[in-house]
C-alpha cells in the first residue's frame, strides 16, 4: 500500500507541473464565471445520478443524499482484502474531505455534489469493513487519517487546490484518476464477490466524477489531457 501511495504522489505532482500553465486570460475568466456557467447542470447531475445509483452495497438502509439499494454481503476476506478495504476507505474519505474543503472555499457546486457521492463511497467500504469484522482504527474527522501517506497526500492536495479554482478542479481530476487506478489494482487482488461488486461500482462513480471535473475545466478554458 505504501508503494501505491508514493507512486500516486509522484504521478500527481508530475501531472500538475505539466498542466500548471493555463491561458493568460484564465484568471479573468475564473473571476467572471459563475456557478450557472461553470458547467451544464443537467449534464453534471446526470453523471452524478448514474454514479450514485450504482455505487455501494449496504448492510441495511440507505445513505442520506445518495440512496442506494440494499445488497447481500457474503463470504470471508483475506488479510490482503481487509487491508485493501481499509486503504480504499481512507482514500475515499480523503477525496470527500478535499472536496468539502474546496466547496467551502470556492462555493462551486461540482465540489458540493461530489462530496456527497464520496461520502457514500466511503460508507460503502466502511460497511464492508464492519460486516467482515476488519479492525478499523480510523475516524470520521475531516483531514484525519491513520494512513500517514494518505494524510501527507491530503495536505499536498489542499495546498495545490488553494491556489485557484482551476487548480482545485485539476486536483479533482488527479484524485479521480488515482482512485480509478487504485480500484483497478484492488479489483485484481480481490477474490470476494461482495468486495469486487462494490469496487466495480465505486469505479463507475469515479469515472462519472472525472468527467464532471474535466467538463468544468473545459468551461474554464482549460483542455485537460
Amino acid at each position: 500500500m505504501k508503494t501505491k501511495i508514493f507512486l500516486s504522489v509522484i504521478v500527481m505532482g508530475a501531472l500538475l507541473l505539466t498542466s500548471s500553465c493555463s491561458k493568460e486570460t484564465s484568471a479573468i475568466a475564473e473571476a467572471a464565471v459563475s456557478d450557472q456557467t461553470l458547467a451544464s447542470t443537467a449534464q453534471i447531475d446526470a453523471e452524478l445520478k448514474s454514479a450514485n445509483l450504482a455505487v455501494p452495497c449496504l448492510l441495511t438502509g440507505t445513505i442520506p443524499d445518495a440512496p442506494v439499494p440494499v445488497c447481500a454481503i457474503t463470504g470471508t476476506v483475506t488479510e490482503t482484502e481487509g487491508d485493501g478495504l481499509l486503504f480504499m476507505r481512507e482514500e475515499e474519505k480523503m477525496a470527500r474531505d478535499v472536496y468539502a474543503y474546496m466547496y467551502a472555499k470556492y462555493k462551486s457546486f461540482v465540489f458540493g455534489n461530489i462530496t456527497k457521492s464520496e461520502n457514500a463511497h466511503m460508507l460503502a467500504t466502511l460497511r464492508l469493513i464492519t460486516a467482515f469484522k476488519v479492525t478499523d482504527n480510523s475516524n470520521n474527522n475531516p483531514g484525519e487519517f491513520t494512513n500517514t501517506h494518505i494524510k501527507d497526500l491530503y495536505q499536498q492536495l489542499i495546498a495545490m487546490g488553494n491556489i485557484s479554482l482551476i487548480d482545485a478542479l485539476k486536483v479533482g481530476v488527479l484524485i479521480e484518476q488515482t482512485d480509478i487506478s487504485d480500484l483497478d489494482k484492488e479489483l485484481l487482488a480481490a477474490k470476494n464477490a461482495s468486495i469486487k461488486t462494490v469496487y466495480t461500482n465505486l469505479k463507475a462513480g469515479s469515472n462519472a466524477h472525472l468527467k464532471a471535473f474535466i467538463w468544468n475545466l473545459k468551461i474554464q478554458g482549460v483542455v485537460y489531457p
